[in-house]
């Protein structure tokens, strides 16, 4: 049964293998975790019921969570001279970022947002058979996402992840009132609320999981798995 945790959070686990070195210590990481259970409050900790994150390659993956699923997803890339925006599902991501560009969804199923300066993108999109158009070379952001802008709120997103040190998190209210951040591939902090509640199916196989780590403050558990995840 406890097998059954590994694969529900598999998929967060893309690039964490490689997590190791002095940094990933028991002592470093416990002083990590006591760290950001200092900076989430009740407040700053519910980003992480609305948003997962996780990171395939050199991308960061923050999806929209809704109650067991996701609304749609984001492969945000920090890391280059031009920042990018790769979504999927963009009916509903045009509900928290209206765009102001025609895009046929019925061809295209997911679009590519390249923020080329400071005040211009570049529009990708991709068809059902894979194939990559290119709507725009060169549009005034401004002019495209009138009201919310993405890259704002990604790089905001990323930002906090990045004070925090974690490199992945997980949340299934159909699971649990739980979140759980990955410190390394074998360290799990979890946050816990008062009278948490747990799917009745699975509740014994969290608590013993639970109970294989400490309370190093109220509400919060760090346990320590038995060897570093691998799922390649």
């Amino acid at each position: 049964m406890r097998h059954y945790i590994y694969i529900l959070t598999a998929f967060f686990w893309t690039t964490i293998v490689g997590c190791s070195g002095p940094q990933f210590s028991d002592k470093n990481i416990e002083a990590r975790a006591i760290n950001i259970t200092q900076m989430l409050d009740t407040n700053a900790i519910n980003v992480f019921t609305e948003w997962s994150y996780g990171t395939r390659g050199q991308a960061e993956i923050w999806s929209k969570l809704s109650f067991d699923s996701s609304l749609y997803t984001c492969l945000y890339s920090k890391n280059l001279d031009t920042k990018e925006l790769f979504i999927g599902q963009l009916e509903n991501f045009k509900k928290d970022f209206p765009y102001d560009f025609l895009i046929d969804t019925s061809k295209y199923f997911r679009a590519i947002f390249s923020k080329i300066n400071d005040t211009t993108i570049r529009i990708i999109t991709i068809d059902n058979q894979g194939q990559d158009h290119i709507l725009s070379e060169s549009i005034p952001l401004k002019s495209v996402f009138r009201s919310n802008d993405p890259f704002k709120h990604f790089k905001s997103l990323s930002d906090f992840k990045d004070s925090l040190g974690i490199i992945g998190t997980f949340y299934r209210p159909d699971i649990g009132n739980f979140i759980q951040f990955y410190l390394s591939a074998q360290h799990i902090l979890t946050y816990l609320p008062d009278n948490p509640k747990f799917n009745s199916k699975f509740k014994d196989v969290w608590i013993k999981e639970f109970e294989t780590g400490k309370t190093i403050k109220k509400n919060w558990n760090l346990r320590k798995l038995d060897k570093p995840r691998d799922d390649g």
